[in-house]
């Protein structure tokens, strides 16, 4: 009697995420593997300082380890940099006479009644009018849709400041959006032209906003944090550690 044949046993999927561990200096670097369909190595430092790897589908873990150790001096000094960061201001209220920060100066919270519900920046004050008091919740939600205006203005100002200097690479001029962003101040996708701000980034000064701004348009032209990249922000921006220096400062 003849059988059917069995069925093929489906090939196990490898795990699409997985940590490991080179040793750099005499001390371990961990870091988070994580396969996905794309076609270059991802290396991004997060602000608590852990190390997360993207590797295209099918590459070998041990060629991303020796990639892992290449890039350990760029990673150790990120990780330093966010060890050294001044820790994240706490959730707050809304109450009279809080500082609220709007293109590097401070301006205490002012709240009166009136018939109209408006956030209005005066000489000394950032004011909230209202027909009667508001809700920490909806007063929140007021000042945060007004950061947010206040933000696409001031970004599309800086920026046509900022984009002269990229005349003379002939590119299209990117697209800007505002993005609350909890980890950066900043990202670009050069295969579409977009650059997204962090909302918070109006509250710094007009300097810091267009250094970030520069270094955005730089990846248009450069991708990754390389030495061609920073050799180009240096050459549109010489000064340019002294506002990223002001603006690690700045507390979000």
């Amino acid at each position: 009697m003849r059988y059917p044949p069995l069925p093929l046993m489906p090939r196990p999927t490898p795990p699409s995420s997985r940590t490991e561990t080179v040793t750099y200096q005499n001390q371990p670097l961990t870091y988070q593997l994580h396969f996905r369909p794309r076609r270059t190595l991802g290396f991004v430092v997060r602000p608590d300082g852990s190390l997360h790897v993207s590797a295209p589908r099918g590459t070998a873990p041990a060629w991303v380890a020796a990639q892992v150790l290449r890039k350990a001096p760029w990673i150790v000094k990120h990780q330093t940099a966010f060890r050294q960061r001044p820790p994240a201001a706490p959730a707050r209220v809304p109450e009279a006479g809080t500082p609220y920060y709007f293109l590097g100066n401070p301006y205490p919270l002012l709240l009166a009644q009136s018939p109209a519900t408006a956030v209005t920046l005066t000489a000394g004050a950032l004011r909230v009018t209202a027909p009667e008091s508001l809700p920490p919740a909806q007063l929140a939600t007021l000042l945060d849709d007004w950061y947010r205006r206040q933000a696409a203005t001031q970004f599309a100002e800086a920026l046509a400041q900022v984009w002269p200097l990229f005349t003379e690479f002939s590119l299209p001029r990117p697209v800007l959006l505002v993005r609350p962003m909890r980890t950066r101040w900043g990202s670009c996708t050069p295969r579409t032209g977009r650059i997204r701000l962090s909302r918070d980034l109006v509250r710094a000064r007009p300097e810091c906003i267009r250094y970030v701004l520069l270094h955005e348009c730089c990846h248009l032209l450069v991708p990754n944090h390389s030495a061609a990249f920073y050799a180009l922000q240096t050459r549109l921006l010489p000064d340019w550690p002294h506002w990223k220096q002001e603006l690690n400062a700045l507390p979000r």
